[in-house]
């Protein structure tokens, strides 16, 4: 089974004080599965696909770790790394 990591990790704002670490294509998985539960969101219902297509064998991790990364910018979620 290929890896499902990937390459640097993604920080999302899950609530106002809660900065969650995604690091894999299973984080980014129960990440939308928890947005899509309360949320209408067609680009979310799409990445989530696409991030079992890479469970499937299907896609790339990098295509959805960079569609996972739009989409987090696009809902507001996104937080710049620390440097």
């Amino acid at each position: 089974m290929a890896s499902d990591a990937f390459g640097a990790p993604i920080f999302v704002r899950r609530h106002k004080q809660h900065v969650e670490e995604i690091v894999s294509v299973r984080d980014a998985i129960d990440f939308l599965i928890d947005w899509t539960d309360t949320r209408h969101d067609i680009f979310a219902e799409t990445v989530l696909r696409a991030c079992f297509d890479v469970q499937a064998g299907t896609k790339a991790v990098g295509v959805v770790r960079d569609a996972f990364v739009k989409f987090a910018k696009r809902a507001g979620v996104w937080e710049e790394p620390e440097t």
